[in-house]
């Protein structure tokens, strides 16, 4: 099945994840796709679903959901503001 008739977005092996991807600018895209990476072998790395907090491009602070299926191949499919700080 190719990403064009699946339910839910594909991963980079084609393997299909288990929920909507939550849509964001690019530039946000981009920053919170590399945090994730840097914090993976710490924080990630075998967990299928996680959370990470960060500001956004906004200024303001979410709690980013993410699917994980390895390095580098992530699904953020839920963006929550984080009003405890």
């Amino acid at each position: 099945m190719n990403q064009l008739n699946s339910k839910y977005p594909l991963d980079a092996n084609g393997k299909p994840f288990s929920k909507h991807e939550f849509w964001l600018v690019p530039k946000e895209y981009a920053k919170i796709i590399a945090e994730i990476n840097s914090l993976y072998k710490a924080q990630y790395e075998g967990e299928t679903i996680c959370s990470h907090t960060s500001f956004g491009i906004d200024g303001n602070v979410y709690v980013y959901w993410f699917e994980n299926h390895g390095f580098d191949n992530y699904n953020i499919y839920l963006r929550v503001a984080d009003n405890h700080r």
